[in-house]
């Protein structure tokens, strides 16, 4: 059998999906020491092994890099599982894996809703590609928000553009800096075409404290995103270049 390796889109998901945290203990597992320096505690695990040795080996399987054989751990929980493999068999990984990925996504959500109840902000209208990546850049959530649509096309554009947007935002963290200039040139066409078809695109970036059950905090980054039609009477149009 040939392994081809976790792909980077892979390893984008399980990073997402567990908010930078051991899905056992909940530890940070890339952090900053100093200003200057960083260190990366994490270790993405196979939960069946594809080794015929190894910790709950399982035969015939096609691909045994894809997400959901993948748990993300520090590396002192990543040895524990695979010598204690009596106490941490496949489907209490599993558990844990699901347990820790919904526990994100109920404090995310906690979190968001809670926004939801402030007073409305001014968004900002994003006029270029670069703009955007750097909104959804190393974002650990997504606020996304848009003008009810009335067919099913506009229904499958609209939630297709917004996938994209949080699809870039996953991946930015995982390429090379020339990578990300095309990326900036793919959202600016992404916009174009969102304006041809009769809509804005608004947004911010802001850093919203999290507070979980331990007691702990940490300071996650959150990109809002909103589509509107260019007619909403929401849109407040301001002419910078009228003379007085």
């Amino acid at each position: 059998m040939n392994r081809m390796g976790i792909s980077s889109k892979t390893r984008k998901n399980i990073w997402s999906k567990s908010a930078n945290r051991c899905s056992i203990c909940k530890i940070e597992l890339f952090s900053k020491k100093t200003d200057r320096d960083e260190f990366n505690i994490g270790e993405e695990c196979h939960i069946i092994s594809s080794k015929l040795d190894g910790p709950r080996h399982k035969p015939n399987i096609d691909n045994y890099d894809i997400s959901d054989n993948l748990i993300l751990l520090c590396r002192n929980h990543h040895k524990e599982i695979d010598e204690l493999t009596d106490t941490y068999s496949e489907e209490l990984l599993r558990y844990i894996k699901l347990s820790h990925e919904n526990w994100v996504k109920n404090t995310l959500d906690k979190s968001i809703n809670k926004g939801k109840s402030n007073k409305p902000r001014f968004l900002a209208r994003i006029t270029s590609g670069k703009e955007l990546l750097n909104i959804v850049s190393d974002s650990y959530g997504y606020r996304t928000d848009y003008d009810e649509v009335e067919n099913e096309e506009d229904a499958k554009y609209i939630g297709g553009v917004l996938q994209d947007l949080t699809d870039y935002g996953d991946l930015s963290g995982m390429v090379e800096v020339y990578d990300k200039v095309q990326m900036g040139l793919q959202l600016n066409e992404l916009l174009k075409d969102l304006e041809q078809k009769g809509y804005y695109l608004f947004g911010e970036k802001n850093i919203e404290k999290m507070k979980f059950k331990n007691g702990e905090t940490d300071n996650w980054s959150i990109a809002t995103l909103v589509i509107k039609k260019k007619d909403n009477e929401e849109v407040i149009k301001i002419n910078l270049d009228k003379k007085k």
